[in-house]
């Protein structure tokens, strides 16, 4: 195995050994997202235009707002908040994935989280992080969806509390207003430490990124 791959390996096995993860789906409507994204698309330009993941992490910053033990650690003390939403993102280089952070999420509009979002990939698969983008990181979003995949339960990070997995968007029916209709959906699964959160306080958060996700005027808040 190469180093980056002994080192994914290693952390991936302690993290399941040592956290007893849970596991919470949804399927969100992301018609409306989708909309929206093309709006605002129209007048962004260049690095500032929004991603399904932008969307996803301005989601999760609106979400952890209100349920902070998802951006929170567990330590010998008990459970220790952090200020600073730092999420990290995953990045597929050829020796592995990385998942640096987009530091300080909920102090950054929509256009500035696509921008940035932008570069760190950019600098991350150049081998040009900075050290805080590699040892920051208060909650994770993996998102195969540019594969085609429907569902991905991720593994959590250590010293996170929880990891948000989302596969791809597409068209499926779904029942509106008590009529069948063609519908965006895209699935996410919420893996989250037991020891930190109960299922009942994982399904509230997996709810309100839902919720933000389906009515995507709070993403621009």
């Amino acid at each position: 195995l190469s180093r980056m791959r002994s080192a994914i390996a290693r952390n991936m096995t302690d993290a399941k050994q040592q956290q007893p993860h849970y596991y919470l789906t949804v399927d969100v409507d992301m018609t409306e997202a989708m909309a929206f994204r093309r709006h605002v698309n129209l007048v962004l330009h260049g690095p500032q235009r929004v991603s399904v993941n932008d969307l996803l992490v301005r989601a999760c910053a609106v979400a952890l707002a209100s349920h902070p033990k998802f951006n929170a650690s567990l330590t010998d003390d008990g459970i220790q908040y952090h200020e600073q939403m730092d999420i990290n993102i995953g990045v597929a280089l050829d020796e592995g994935l990385i998942a640096p952070a987009l530091l300080d999420v909920a102090a950054r509009p929509l256009p500035e989280i696509a921008e940035e979002s932008k570069a760190l990939v950019e600098r991350a698969r150049a081998g040009k992080l900075r050290a805080e983008e590699y040892s920051s990181g208060t909650f994770t979003i993996t998102n195969l969806g540019a594969y085609g995949i429907d569902v991905l339960v991720g593994i959590i990070n250590a010293g996170q509390a929880a990891i948000l997995g989302a596969g791809s968007v597409t068209e499926r029916p779904a029942v509106v207003d008590g009529e069948i209709a063609v519908r965006q959906l895209m699935t996410l699964a919420l893996s989250a430490d037991h020891r930190v959160t109960d299922g009942a306080e994982g399904a509230g958060f997996l709810k309100e990124i839902q919720t933000v996700l389906e009515n995507p005027t709070r993403l621009s808040v």
